[in-house]
């Protein structure tokens, strides 16, 4: 899977900046994770949330990943924590496609159906853009295997400006 422009063709060009017209930096993450170029981060790697291959344009991911068996509570059943960490994560990356580099996001609601059991394995997770407000915005994320879908999720996404807060006093961060 690979970038798909706002034309709907695959490629570097056609999902820009909705106010700019410009490549966001986390549309070039989006890029490079889609390209398998990107360094994993230490905390994707831990949660075994590796993308095997993703499609991307503004306000839409379909994404692969793929549950290892060791993330199983039962024999072939994928624990429901690591279910709902895809689809979050699934979340993000809509956010991604979509945010000003003056902007950030955080996760305020998972709010995950689980449908049937999802098992080890490849499975793909569609994420679509809701409704985005100035504050915040909701995806519907759905997880597919083997063309079922086993779960469903709306994530909100609270939106601010980037930069960093001032510790309050006796707060470290």
């Amino acid at each position: 899977m690979s970038r798909v422009g706002a034309s709907g063709n695959t490629g570097a060009s056609g999902t820009e900046s909705p106010s700019t017209g410009a490549v966001t930096a986390r549309q070039k993450t989006l890029d490079a994770i889609a390209a398998g170029t990107t360094p994993v981060p230490d905390f994707v790697a831990r949660l075994s949330l590796r993308v095997v291959a993703m499609e991307w344009r503004a306000g839409f991911v379909a994404v692969r990943f793929r549950i290892p068996p060791d993330l199983c509570v039962e024999p072939d059943v994928a624990f429901g924590g690591h279910v709902a960490a895809l689809h979050d994560q699934a979340a993000g990356f809509v956010m991604y496609s979509l945010l000003e580099d003056d902007r950030t996001f955080a996760t305020t609601r998972l709010d995950v159906r689980y449908l049937t059991a999802t098992r080890p394995g490849a499975v793909c997770a569609e994420a679509a853009l809701g409704t985005l407000r100035e504050r915040s915005a909701d995806v519907r994320v759905s997880l597919l295997q083997d063309g079922r879908v086993t779960s469903e999720s709306l994530v909100t996404e609270a939106i601010r400006k980037a930069g960093r807060r001032p510790a309050r006093e006796g707060m470290p961060c």
